[in-house]
């Protein structure tokens, strides 16, 4: 094993060592059982939540480390709990980002909001296919300024919503080893420091038991986004997301999952607004399309109330008209992993999972909740 997995396992042991010390405070032990749970601290002593985390992404530079200190405040709605946070990162690539977030609930309105804003210096690898000298990599440094601003209106019961997504993004780009070595033919220069700005419309459909961890139910959503110069944008765009998961209990041990995604684009976004693959076991932004398609399956075995193992595997496969992008195969990736229950009345599991992908990369992650979320 890498001394990056050892790591991690250190790190995890003394967060269970440091709960496992107030474990014999009541408010840290689940009523029903007795353990270690965090269900009463988060309702009785309002929420907050310092968690330190690890950044195992392949992408930018395989580890680091973060802290996010999160408020959760449930009210009467252990689905949709309120959530205020702040965050912080740092990764062995020398990349950092933070960021502040709030999402809640109107429910006078029956609203769902999320708001977001965030700044970053990250140094991130784009890949593309050269005749004769196949797949290459570029080395890239981001700044971007992020803000976000989403609302949801339920209009039946809580499961159907329809909402509105505004994005605005400044993305200052340098090439890495030199704007001088840089091919203007693959990366054109008029990408770099721009604005994007884009308003989404979407519906979605959320029968699940949990946000965090479900046990069952469906969740499906389609988002239409267009970029134009009136939301603040200096490119003319539009993208189709959508994506389908279903999650069922077919015995009390275990829990299966499914998941379809599939992204498309129009011309002339920016190399770093293209879809892509996203899943355990693949780099983030390396495999890149104008059209993408996935499909993962996780299985979860629940050992008893508190452990469990997870099983997952997925492939996807990017559809392109730029020859630099054109990939005709199917990317798959799988591993293992564990679960604790960690807050029972909401159904949050946390673990860690070892993915294998192409090539033979391996690659860890922390996991909070569920690995789908959105």
């Amino acid at each position: 094993m890498s001394r990056r997995f050892w790591y991690i396992v250190l790190l995890i042991g003394i967060l269970v060592i440091q709960l496992q010390a107030q474990e014999n405070k009541p408010v840290l032990k689940d009523t029903l059982d007795g353990k270690l749970d965090l269900s009463n601290y988060v309702i009785n002593m309002h929420g907050f939540i310092p968690t330190p985390f690890i950044i195992t992404e392949p992408a930018v530079g395989s580890f680091g480390a973060g802290l996010a200190l999160t408020f959760i405040s449930p009210m009467k709605n252990f689905r949709f709990p309120d959530i205020t946070g702040v965050a912080g990162m740092y990764t062995a690539n020398k990349s950092w980002a933070g960021a502040l977030f709030r999402q809640g609930t109107l429910p006078k309105w029956e609203l769902r909001y999320t708001t977001a804003l965030a700044y970053g210096d990250i140094n991130m690898s784009f890949y593309r296919n050269l005749e004769n000298k196949g797949q290459q990599e570029y080395e890239f440094k981001l700044k971007p300024f992020f803000l976000l601003l989403d609302a949801n209106r339920n209009l039946y019961q809580n499961r159907i919503f329809a909402g509105l997504r505004y994005m605005f993004t400044n993305m200052q780009v340098n090439y890495a080893p030199g704007d001088a070595l840089l091919p203007d033919s693959i990366f054109s220069k008029a990408e770099f420091d721009q604005n994007l700005g884009t308003l989404g419309l979407y519906g979605e459909y959320d029968s699940r038991n949990s946000m965090f961890t479900p046990d069952k139910g469906i969740r499906f959503k389609g988002t239409y986004t267009l970029a134009r110069s009136f939301l603040g944008s200096d490119i003319d765009i539009e993208r189709l997301d959508g994506f389908l998961h279903i999650f069922v209990n077919p015995r009390q041990w275990l829990v299966s999952g499914f998941r379809i995604e599939g992204q498309m684009i129009s011309d002339g976004a920016p190399f770093y607004y293209l879809p892509f693959l996203l899943m355990r076991g693949l780099p983030i932004m390396k495999y890149q399309g104008e059209e993408t398609i996935l499909f993962e399956t996780e299985q979860r075995f629940d050992l008893n109330l508190r452990w469990s193992l997870v099983g997952f595997i997925g492939t996807g496969r990017t559809y392109n008209d730029s020859k630099y992008l054109q990939d005709d195969n199917w990317y798959t990736a799988g591993g293992a992993g564990f679960r604790y229950l960690v807050a029972r009345l909401f159904k949050l599991r946390m673990g860690v999972d070892v993915a294998l992908g192409p090539d033979n990369q391996f690659a860890y992650y922390i996991i909070f909740g569920h690995n789908w979320m959105r």
